[in-house]
């Protein structure tokens, strides 16, 4: 039998504090909340009072289910090295529920016309890919967490070396990612972000497949 960890502990706090937040604002809530928003930042999807708790449910269960998923991941993994992914898998669990609980307190927080959704949305992407970035580095092959290419999972050296460089690349294009949303003008925000988003899921990837090619033609 698998024993508790704190990380269980934890993971369950932060999955029920949007329902105690709930509780508490309930009756000072507004009968309807925004739960979506366009690239500028309007408002173009609505949930009831009622419907709220369903919500923060949907998005509470996908956190708790890839948490679990990364709790158990030696069990499930077919990679030998799985196991010593272990500790790594649950800090990044417990970041995505952090991330998923900071969303579900955004949809309840009180907002006035000042307020930019997009902007609060983007920072916490953007420090998610921050907190992943000092991860990176020590994560193992395998098949739940990292950049899972068909040369990285085939060829122990390029993963080491692409996931090195993922690690610096995403924790500091995330820094910097959070630090130009929060001081651009809204609608700049938007491209932005989108830019350096995919900047940090190609970097990696294109040096990846470099060290693929070139791997290939010395053999």
């Amino acid at each position: 039998m698998t024993r508790p960890r704190f990380t269980d502990l934890l993971a369950f706090t932060l999955c029920i504090v949007p329902f105690v937040t709930w509780f508490i604002l309930k009756d000072s809530l507004p009968e309807k909340l925004p739960i979506h928003w366009n690239v500028k930042g309007e408002v173009d999807g609505w949930t009831s009072h009622k419907q709220l708790p369903f919500f923060l449910l949907t998005m509470t269960t996908i956190g708790a289910l890839t948490y679990l998923l990364l709790r158990f991941i030696k069990r499930i993994d077919p990679k030998r090295t799985a196991q010593l992914n272990e500790r790594i898998a649950l800090k990044v669990g417990v970041g995505f529920i952090s991330f998923i609980t900071a969303m579900n307190l955004l949809i309840m927080m009180p907002k006035d016309d000042t307020f930019n959704i997009n902007t609060a949305v983007f920072v916490l992407v953007s420090l998610l890919f921050t907190f992943l970035g000092n991860l990176m580095y020590n994560v193992k092959p395998n098949y739940f967490i990292g950049i899972r290419l068909p040369w990285t999972l085939e060829d122990e050296n390029n993963w080491k070396h692409t996931h090195r460089l993922a690690g610096i690349v995403w924790f500091v294009g995330g820094i910097i990612s959070a630090s130009l949303v929060l001081v651009l003008e809204p609608e700049q925000v938007f491209p932005i972000f989108i830019g350096i988003t995919i900047l940090l899921v190609l970097i990696p990837g294109v040096y990846s497949f470099l060290i693929f090619k070139k791997t290939k033609q010395h053999n």
